[in-house]
């Protein structure tokens, strides 16, 4: 941010602005006393220049140092969490199959409440495992030539329980014989996963979320449009950082940690394309990401 009052950049240009002022003053006839003052001032300028230089490298060095530390720290705790979440997760199956004998209704909804926390938490883990690699470079992907509708349907098929349950009405409406995209196999069904969850997520009961698809030059632009809840101009500023979630009442009623949409953008940039979203307060949103055609470059 190179326009910030405190960026080390405009810092630098103001320290050689006043040099430069200095100087010129000094090259002007001045009183004996007022030169020795002049000089004075400008071996200060420069002695503090070096300082502020010196500070904001050593400033950036330690907070690099940090953002190690915590990539470091993430990557362990959630490989340190996922062999008891999978444990749980086993268990839970096991005793929903009735190996240690019947469950009665009670029982039943007890094991769905703990099964849903964990797959929650799993999902957490997950980002938080995508976040770390994406922020120490150690994601790589596999680029090859997918179709787009394809993954689509594997896509709404998985997710069909959830708009199935909502009574939404989910549906494709792509052109037929689109390019395929250059993209990764496992990624780029996670990129729609979520961009499609979150749809339905804040579409109400009996609302409709439409996916639609076209080129755009060398590139293919897949639409999630919806006529949710819609979103406020300000949070749509931050919406895809990592952890925001917006204060809205309707927002905070539902399950997430704002995690997806962050990994989202992040791995739609690994695979050269672009994101992002327009919206109106109660007017429904349209989430978009672009991804480029395979052997265009």
């Amino acid at each position: 941010m190179t326009n910030q009052p405190n960026s080390k950049e405009h810092i630098q240009k103001t320290l050689t602005e006043l040099n430069a002022r200095l100087f010129d003053l000094a090259a002007s006839a001045l009183p004996q006393e007022s030169e020795s003052t002049l000089q004075e001032v400008m071996r200060l300028v420069e002695q503090l220049s070096i300082q502020i230089s010196s500070s904001q490298d050593k400033f950036q060095q330690d907070l690099q140092q940090v953002e190690q530390e915590r990539n470091n720290y993430i990557s362990v705790v959630t490989h340190e969490l996922r062999l008891p979440m999978t444990s749980i997760k086993g268990y839970t199956d096991l005793l929903r199959q009735g190996v240690v004998g019947p469950l009665n209704e009670q029982q039943f909804s007890f094991l769905d409440t703990i099964r849903s926390n964990v797959d929650r938490m799993s999902a957490l883990l997950s980002d938080l495992s995508d976040i770390s690699r994406i922020n120490t470079g150690r994601m790589v992907l596999d680029i090859k030539a997918l179709e787009i509708e394809k993954a689509l349907n594997e896509v709404l098929q998985s997710l069909k329980p959830a708009w199935a349950k909502k009574k939404q009405q989910v549906e494709a409406d792509l052109p037929a014989g689109l390019p395929p995209v250059a993209a990764d196999y496992n990624r780029l069904p996670q990129v729609m996963t979520n961009l499609l969850r979150n749809a339905i997520m804040y579409t109400p009961e009996g609302g409709k979320v439409t996916i639609q698809a076209k080129t755009e030059g060398e590139q293919l632009r897949i639409e999630v449009v919806d006529n949710g809840i819609g979103m406020k101009s300000e949070d749509q500023a931050r919406l895809f950082s990592p952890f925001f979630r917006s204060d809205d009442t309707y927002v905070r009623d539902q399950p997430g940690w704002g995690t997806s949409l962050h990994v989202s953008s992040k791995l739609v940039q690994i695979m050269g394309g672009s994101i992002g979203m327009y919206s109106q307060a109660d007017s429904g949103c349209v989430f978009w990401f672009s991804l480029p055609l395979y052997g265009d470059g």
